[in-house]
């Protein structure tokens, strides 16, 4: 039964005695093999590596670490020649036995004595051994790579030492890596190798350095013309590059950005920075931008996202000399227009920007106009001259939209382009009537909050305790008490709060006109225990502002989901019309009280009070008092039945 046991056992020990193993070794190895035959025969079962693996379980408890070692050693001996009938690869030769320490030429041994001492104030003498065995390691593959001096050190022998170098794990091969990387920092340092090339090993780089060299021809194509640039172009250029790095580093903590986005943008630029100097490319934000497309593939999004943003921010920094973008937009342009169409366009939305338009105005007058130049291109029209009535009656019979007014808010945008053309002399004044109106102007009943809603959003604001509450009740209160637009809450002011006077004075964005109106005592307390509980440090002047880095202003258009997560926490799924039913509410609650037209246009900031009209429908008890009898025009006749 052990027969073959036993002629494998007497394998090893020939392959220990000509591999010139010493002595202790084959002990080990025959104590071990013995040890477990009479294992076998305790459990009576014929060897298998499984029941190998149960007798080091079982006896681990039992052994000093010497012995395990030594005993897992020696079965995988066995385990070897079971399976192949002799020793392939569980032994190693005497020539491969020898340290790497002691196979390395000299300049490899200097150098590394000479890192070692500098390290022995630092570390013990073990773990200076493992240091010294980890870096041999690195050293001997250069050797047989043909590198002879330090200087031939580059990204590629480091990426391919990376890949070929084998562990028993990977965590091994981490900590083997992480000594080898410090002594490469350390050559660095003396001026013998780019920084970058030590930054390569590593784990993380890695699997994003690409070698353009090696590239199949169809991907290399993309970098070519990032190449023949100037020496000194290049090494001026990254040192604007690592500059700019260093000031957004400042920025985002200035900022109080989270760690993991600090950490994050360091490992973006970081690992750039090693793809430039491993393909000797000067920095250039295309470079940053091909770089991000060819990786894109690879990386998840999350990924591509972050970097994408950490690159951008570096570019504008770089250009303008801080970072003020909040979003770097990651859609593609919806429209692509002619250069005539283009150049038009730009003319007139700058004249709208002069006017005071919003950002979101002179977005939608961009996305009407754009829509009806890109028509005029596939039309065959090269100029503003091309533009008829027949031709915008054309466009408006293909230009479709989900609603009638959503069309007609288009069609008034064209509009205005065509008259900023004709006041140009461009095209002739009466063009723009050939733009139809899709829908008359019509008036409709006023959406406002239920009873039931305001209760839930005061029961909200009595329960709130968390910062985010804090500043949700404050918003909404702003809204549902003092009637003020969503832009108005967004850019109110810390300065705009007096609260000596119990008021809040401030000029209107969508008007222009100051408005100051008195602070109602359930409102002053609600933005009272927002500002000293739940404010973040900030500084910005803003009154509200977020609640994660950079703590900048609040815009206006999360106050909608504020306003229906309030009200649906106390009365379910109920609807909501956007937060703008907080000012059409607070109207319709004063008139309904019986507050004067010029009170409530006074309270909205209305230069005017025709404006108020649209609210008298929801006051119902009045309305009904406006009804017309019937008297006089009585029903006569009858039916026939």
């Amino acid at each position: 039964m052990y027969l073959c046991y036993d002629e494998a056992v007497q394998t090893g020990l020939n392959a220990y005695h000509r591999l010139e193993y010493s002595s202790s070794c084959r002990y080990a190895f025959q104590l071990a093999c013995k040890e477990f035959r009479i294992y076998m025969e305790d459990v009576d079962l014929p060897y298998s590596y499984e029941l190998v693996q149960q007798w080091v379980n079982d006896s681990q408890h039992y052994w000093n670490n010497r012995k395990l070692k030594s005993s897992k050693k020696a079965m995988r001996v066995l385990a070897d020649i079971m399976e192949h009938g002799c020793v392939t690869t569980s032994l190693q030769t005497k020539i491969e036995r020898i340290a790497p320490y002691n196979q390395l030429p000299n300049w490899n041994r200097t150098f590394l004595d000479n890192y070692l001492a500098t390290l022995t104030c630092v570390y013990g003498t073990s773990y200076l051994t493992q240091i010294r065995n980890a870096c041999s390691r690195f050293f001997l593959f250069l050797e047989i790579e043909g590198i002879s001096q330090p200087s031939e050190i580059t990204h590629d022998i480091v990426k391919s030492f990376f890949i070929k170098d084998t562990h028993s794990s990977s965590k091994v091969k981490d900590r083997y890596n992480n000594k080898i990387s410090h002594c490469l920092m350390y050559m660095a340092d003396q001026g013998l190798i780019p920084k970058t090339v030590g930054l390569a090993l590593n784990k993380f780089v890695i699997p994003d350095l690409i070698i353009v060299a090696e590239l199949p021809e169809s991907e290399r194509n993309s970098f070519s013309r990032f190449y023949n640039t100037d020496e000194q172009d290049i090494t001026r250029s990254k040192a604007k590059y690592d500059a700019a790095v260093k000031q957004l580093a400042d920025i985002l903590k200035n900022r109080k950005y989270s760690s993991s986005i600090r950490k994050s943008n360091s490992q973006a630029t970081r690992d750039f920075r090693v793809f430039m100097d491993a393909n000797l490319f000067a920095y250039s934000n295309d470079l940053a931008l091909e770089w991000l497309e060819f990786q894109r593939a690879k990386w998840s999004r999350v990924k591509y996202l972050a970097f994408r943003r950490a690159l951008l921010s570096i570019n504008e920094i770089l250009c303008t000399g801080t970072l003020s973008t909040g979003r770097f937009s990651t859609h593609e342009p919806k429209y692509s227009l002619p250069g005539w169409g283009d150049d038009l366009l730009s003319q007139y939305l700058r004249e709208r920007k002069r006017e005071g338009c919003a950002g979101s105005t002179l977005d939608m007058i961009h996305s009407s106009c754009s829509r009806f130049i890109v028509f005029l291109d596939d039309y065959g029209i090269t100029s503003e001259k091309g533009i008829t009535p027949e031709v915008i009656k054309d466009f408006q019979a293909q230009d479709n939209h989900s609603t009638v007014e959503g069309k007609n808010a288009y069609a008034i945008k064209i509009r205005g382009f065509l008259r900023f053309l004709a006041g140009k002399g461009l095209v002739p004044e009466t063009l723009e009537l050939a733009v139809s109106t899709e829908i008359a102007p019509h008036t409709s009943i006023v959406t406002t909050l239920t009873d039931n809603q305001i209760d839930a959003i005061y029961t909200f604001r009595q329960n709130v305790d968390h910062p985010f509450e804090l500043r949700s009740a404050a918003i909404i209160m702003l809204g549902l008490r003092m009637g003020l637009r969503a832009s108005d809450i967004s850019n109110l002011k810390l300065t705009d709060i007096s609260w000596e006077e119990s008021s809040i004075s401030f000029i209107q964005q969508k008007t222009g006109v100051h408005l100051k109106l008195p602070l109602p005592v359930d409102m002053g307390n609600s933005l009272y225990r927002y500002i000293c509980e739940g404010r973040p440090q900030s500084n910005s002047g803003h009154v509200f502002v977020h609640h994660r880095a950079p703590y900048c202003r609040l815009g206006r258009g999360a106050f909608g989901r504020l306003l229906k997560a309030a009200v649906t926490a106390q009365c379910g799924n109920e609807a909501i019309h956007g937060f703008h039913v907080t000012r059409k509410t607070f109207a319709s609650k004063l008139l309904a009280t019986g507050n004067p037209v010029t009170t409530i246009a006074a309270a909205l900031g209305h230069v005017g009070i025709n404006t108020v009209d649209e609210y008298l429908a929801t006051n119902e008890d009045q309305m009904r008092l406006c009804a017309i009898g019937l008297k006089g025009i009585e029903y006569s006749g009858g039916f026939s039945l």
